[in-house]
């Protein structure tokens, strides 16, 4: 039998024979001392009924082999049953990942046997546990697994990808599992991150040895399904002369990931009925005047709630389950408030409109009267709270306060930043809880919420900005370097405190010039994206009517796609490309997130997913594998704030008469006072995200502007009555700087 081999510029892979019959891999990589072997004789597939080795392997050119093979499985009825398969190996010169894609077909459903572990499983055998490995191997060894993990236990469903550095060999090691096309998972066999995970494993059986890959720790089910079911999953090995710590270790993986990210134009599309963000902004802000948005007792005549009719089945369950009770409904809700007044704001004062005046004038009189009132949680120092609810409220009602210049809310605030806020994070030593006691400032039961550090950091850093006081920026860089040195799986909780962490470390590195927090920034971007969904959901029917890819993880372990989460987190990314030129995996993510957000809105969903009027107030939660019911927990008001920012990020201040090109702001969250607005200069990146050519026009909403268009900026005039005429080749990126006349 021959040996076939896929050879890149420091990595191969290689099929031998197997002893075991058939061919499995071996991957090598281009170390110090020539090539250097890391595993043996794997098989595409690993469980007692695949172990899918090839019998026959061809070259299809010289990067890439095809390969078939057969083995025996038992059917459910129990007769044995021939599994045919078939695939390719590749190597992306582009991407320098090898892809392995393995396609079975069985004439009946394959009846698992879940005999010496579960099945199937995609592991690389690395071989023999070094020596001392409770020492010095777990000591100096980097991994990082995934998905996202939080309070030590509770496993998200994001990241299909794991890393691991060997400080014997000296190898980075990346793997990563496309769930998109690997859609045969669910109750019947592995309900996918219910059970499996993308790591590296020990295993003492019948002598120690260690792997990495897709292993599972339970199962749902034993049945595998008939017909042709994929496996597909990419490799890389390189070499890494010096060890990584986790923070390095989980931008190397993400930015390796990132490459991957599929073209827009092969794997999203705009949905039915999805117009534009500008349709959708101004049918929003209607929607939210009526009175199913909106409660009165005795004490308020008006105030705002947290979900369309204070409906929500999941969280009344929750409480059910407690012995307690819950009416939404009963309960002014000054979160709602706090979240949708500031990035109205922003918009009324950019593209003032009937309907976002008149709503956010009845929101600010409810924020006002809230904050007058008993219900005001900055003026009672008494009870249990949320960090990061109290923290971010109080950060979005200071961002509103600041852009009215209304001093009288600024000053209650600011008493509560020095007597409560400030003193927390110092005794806390920046590491925030996920609850505290309002009168002590101590931990209240269990559970950390260190990710608030980058939401506090970003708060000081505003202070300093508006005040100049240096002791405010003290503040932000000390929370900020608390967040670099914290265990890769101690900060993952609320996904969208990376985003205002991110903001922070670009902004204080800005200002200081100190590279520390650039890798506060890098490290913080990677955690974010680490919590995205990088594949979307084609295990049930249903889920075909979506698209979830770009889109994040509400929180760990709350595992579903949540539309406020999705849009806080990229419109802060976004905020900082302008000093951190963003790849084209990444601009590849914004442009799904911009397509496939849409289908968070009834308007965009089968009408048998829904029964809202009220068609663009997005629901809190599409259904996935992990968390099934599309919608259950509610149609969050508290989350329209960011259809607005959707808007703004997306269309609002440019767009392309082509709506296959993105245009993207990338300096939103500029201005601190409304009257800011008109001498602001803004910059978008222009980007096709298609494998064709496309001529368009890009419209500017400002006639009285100057504008410099090209990859670099160069300078160039242009009348915008008629728009800016641009051939964009594939993926190409320019950058649009509008500047207002009287600068």
């Amino acid at each position: 039998m021959n040996t076939f081999t896929i050879q890149g510029a420091s990595q191969k892979l290689i099929f031998e024979p197997s002893p075991d019959g058939g061919y499995g891999f071996a991957l090598e990589f281009l170390g110090i001392n020539g090539w250097q072997r890391i595993s043996s004789n794997n098989p595409l597939v690993r469980g007692t009924s695949f172990n899918l080795r090839p019998s026959l392997l061809s070259h299809s050119g010289l990067d890439s082999l095809e390969l078939t093979g057969e083995t025996k499985v038992i059917s459910t009825s129990g007769s044995s049953l021939r599994l045919p398969f078939s695939g390719r190996v590749w190597l992306d010169r582009t991407t320098d990942w090898f892809q392995l894609e393995v396609r079975v077909n069985a004439a009946e459903d394959v009846q698992l046997q879940m005999i010496g572990g579960y099945e199937p499983e995609i592991m690389l055998d690395l071989g023999a546990l070094p020596p001392y490995d409770r020492g010095d191997h777990v000591w100096f060894k980097t991994s990082i697994n995934n998905p996202t993990k939080w309070n030590d236990e509770a496993r998200g469903n994001d990241f299909p990808a794991l890393y691991y550095f060997d400080s014997y060999q000296r190898f980075d090691l990346f793997m990563f599992f496309d769930m998109t096309a690997m859609n045969w998972m669910g109750r019947d066999n592995i309900a996918r991150f219910l059970n499996y995970q993308c790591g590296f494993r020990r295993l003492y059986k019948p002598t120690p040895f260690h792997e990495v890959g897709l292993h599972a720790d339970g199962f749902s089910g034993t049945i595998f399904p008939k017909g042709e079911q994929t496996f597909a999953y990419s490799v890389q090995v390189r070499p890494q002369p010096d060890a990584p710590t986790e923070a390095l270790a989980l931008g190397f993986l993400t930015s390796e990931c990132l490459k991957l990210v599929p073209s827009s134009a092969s794997f999203s599309s705009f949905p039915s009925g999805a117009t534009s963000w500008q349709d959708f902004a101004k049918a929003c802000a209607e929607e939210l005047m009526d009175a199913q948005c909106w409660g009165s007792n005795e004490e308020f005549k008006d105030y705002i709630l947290n979900y369309v009719n204070g409906y929500s089945p999941a969280w009344a369950e929750a409480f059910l389950d407690k012995g307690l009770t819950i009416d939404f409904k009963a309960q002014p809700c000054l979160d709602s408030a706090a979240f949708i007044a500031f990035p109205l704001t922003v918009l009324n004062a950019i593209q003032p409109k009937a309907q976002y005046t008149v709503l956010l004038e009845r929101i600010r009189a409810f924020m006002q009267q809230s904050l007058n009132s008993t219900h005001n949680p900055y003026s009672n120092d008494v009870g249990i709270t949320g960090t990061w609810q109290h923290i971010y409220i109080l950060e979005q009602l200071w961002m509103t306060a600041h852009l009215h210049n209304d001093t009288a809310t600024l000053e209650m605030l600011n008493t509560e930043i020095h007597g409560r806020i400030i003193p927390l994070a110092r005794q806390s030593a920046y590491l925030f809880p996920l609850s505290f006691d309002k009168a002590t400032l101590r931990k209240h039961g269990n559970g950390d919420a260190y990710a608030v550090g980058g939401m506090y950091a970003y708060l000081m850093f505003n202070l300093f900005r508006s005040t100049k006081k240096r002791e405010y920026l003290e503040e932000a860089k000390q929370a900020l370097l608390a967040q670099l040195h914290l265990p890769v799986n101690s900060l993952s909780q609320e996904v969208f405190l990376f985003g205002l962490g991110i903001q922070a470390a670009n902004a204080v590195w800005l200002e200081t010039h100190d590279p520390i927090f650039k890798e506060v920034y890098n490290y913080l971007l990677a955690q974010n994206l680490r919590m995205m969904y990088w594949y979307t959901d084609q295990t049930r029917l249903e889920y075909h009517d979506y698209n979830i890819y770009g889109m994040f993880q509400a929180c760990t372990p709350i595992i579903y796609p949540a539309f406020f989460e999705n849009i806080e987190c990229l419109a802060r990314i976004a905020s900082t490309l302008e000093h951190h030129a963003p790849s084209l995996g990444l601009l590849r993510v914004f442009d799904h997130a911009r397509k496939n957000n849409f289908f968070m809105f009834p308007a965009c969903l089968p009408e048998n997913r829904h029964t809202s009027s009220l068609k663009h107030i997005p629901f809190e939660n599409l259904g996935i594998l992990e968390d099934e019911k599309t919608g259950w927990i509610g149609q969050e008001i508290y989350g329209c704030g960011q259809v607005f920012q959707a808007y703004l990020m997306w269309e609002t201040l440019a767009h392309a008469e082509n709506r296959s090109v993105m245009v993207l702001n990338i300096s939103n969250y500029q201005a601190l006072e409304i009257s800011n607005f008109g001498q602001l200069v803004n910059t978008f990146i222009i980007f096709n995200p298609e494998a064709k050519i496309i001529q368009t026009r890009i419209h500017v909403n400002n006639n009285s502007a100057v504008v410099s268009i090209g990859a670099s900026l160069e300078t160039l005039k242009a009348t915008l009555d008629s728009g800016i005429e641009v051939t964009l080749q594939p993926s190409q990126v320019l950058y649009l700087r509008v500047v207002p006349t009287q600068q």
